[in-house]
């Protein structure tokens, strides 16, 4: 059978296959399967990525990050799946911690393309089904006085 076909922005980039099966997340009351986790690996330190100029891909995305950090794992470019453009923001992947400390230490505000960068620790943990439903469990609202 043939290959399907990639859009023109994907055409050139090659994911590594899944790791393990896909994520179910869950946010602002809504629960997704989300497929785009099982590219990662598994245990990684994982990094937020912002404020991306429009040519930044993949490729160069891991380039800037693969030079510096013997453990980097991967990277990706979120992009828009109606249009096709980048979303402006990306995800870093690294397997020590303390090459991710320095990472963020290092590389946020550091220019990318025509941009400087925003480098934080990724909060995508913070939405898989079951933290949230564990920490849905601890957090009690406080009633009278105290509340705003």
């Amino acid at each position: 059978p043939p290959l399907p076909i990639q859009p023109p922005h994907q055409q050139h980039l090659q994911h590594p296959p899944p790791t393990h099966k896909p994520t179910i997340r869950s946010a602002a009351g809504k629960k997704w399967t989300d497929p785009t986790l099982a590219a990662f690996p598994p245990d990684d330190f994982r990094l937020f990525v912002g404020n991306l100029s429009k040519d930044i891909n993949d490729a160069s995305l891991a380039q800037a990050f693969s030079s510096r950090y013997s453990s980097f794992a991967m990277a990706r470019v979120c992009y828009n799946s109606s249009n096709g453009t980048s979303k402006e923001y990306g995800f870093v992947s690294l397997m020590d911690a303390k090459d991710c400390a320095k990472a963020i230490r290092e590389m946020d505000q550091s220019w990318l393309g025509s941009r400087p960068i925003k480098v934080k620790r990724s909060e995508w943990k913070d939405r898989n089904l079951e933290v949230v439903k564990r920490n849905g469990r601890k957090v009690k609202r406080k009633k009278g006085k105290d509340r705003w």
